[in-house]
């Protein structure tokens, strides 16, 4: 009996036993799944600020190279500000330059008042005598711009201003509304020097000249030549305006 009763002592202890670590065993397992959701939810976060640490860094690039672009355009216009100034003031130095040219050239001209003459120096330069023509033109005094002119085209046909000069002879005669010596300095522009860029301004007045004339047809080949030739001048969009005018639109280039 008593040997019994041992014996259930001794089951009922490891019983209670195996309870007692079935019931660590849950309790640890229990542990573990909430530090397993702990782990999970601290690397949910170190996922999350890793996202936007990479989309502040990304912003952070963009704004520098913004930084960079407005750097950039700031150092441009600075540029263009002191190209402009450099140009203005060279602009200036040669403006009173030509300005010292024609009071030069004013006070040695050999003619009485009211004269038309011109008596320029041997050793006059082209910028002066054509500077000369400018300022008589400015003032009216067309024959003494013609005079002018003429004498640069005479002493330096060679020289850039010569076919500019060419054209404002032309241009004095129109303005005195001289067209048949208008129309003829014109072309001249055109023949002699057919590569200066007053040629479609030439060939505009040309046109012009020719409308004067009372000669429609000749004035609307001078502007149709205008277009099909120099199209992207303001000669042409002028010479359109014209032959839209004088019309009906310019014929078909052939």
């Amino acid at each position: 009996m008593r040997a019994l009763s041992v014996m259930a002592l001794g089951v009922s202890a490891a019983i209670a036993m195996t309870a007692c670590s079935n019931g660590e065993r849950a309790q640890r397992d229990r542990e573990i799944a909430t530090l397993r959701g702990q782990v999970e939810d601290i690397r949910k976060g170190l996922d999350a600020n890793n996202k936007e640490l990479a989309r502040l860094s990304g912003e952070m690039k963009a704004l520098d190279a913004q930084s960079a672009f407005v750097v950039g355009e700031v150092k441009a216009s600075a540029e263009d500000r002191t190209r402009v100034k450099t140009s203005i003031e060279d602009n200036t130095k040669t403006l009173r330059a030509l300005q010292s040219a024609v009071d030069a050239l004013s006070k040695s001209a050999g003619a009485s008042s009211g004269s038309a003459q011109l008596a320029f120096a041997a050793d006059a330069t082209p910028d002066q005598i054509y500077a000369a023509g400018l300022a008589s033109l400015q003032t009216d005094e067309y024959e003494r711009a013609v005079l002018a002119f003429a004498e640069l085209t005479k002493r330096f046909p060679q020289d850039a201003l010569a076919s500019n000069a060419q054209y404002w002879i032309g241009e004095a005669y129109y303005r005195q509304r001289d067209y048949a010596r208008a129309l003829a300095g014109l072309t001249k522009v055109v023949d002699v020097y057919p590569k200066s860029s007053q040629v479609p301004e030439a060939l505009l007045k040309v046109g012009l000249c020719y409308r004067e004339l009372q000669d429609q047809p000749r004035a609307r080949d001078a502007w149709e030549r205008v277009v099909k030739e120099y199209p992207g001048t303001p000669a042409a969009d002028q010479a359109r305006s014209l032959l839209s005018g004088s019309g009906g639109a310019s014929r078909p280039s052939q």
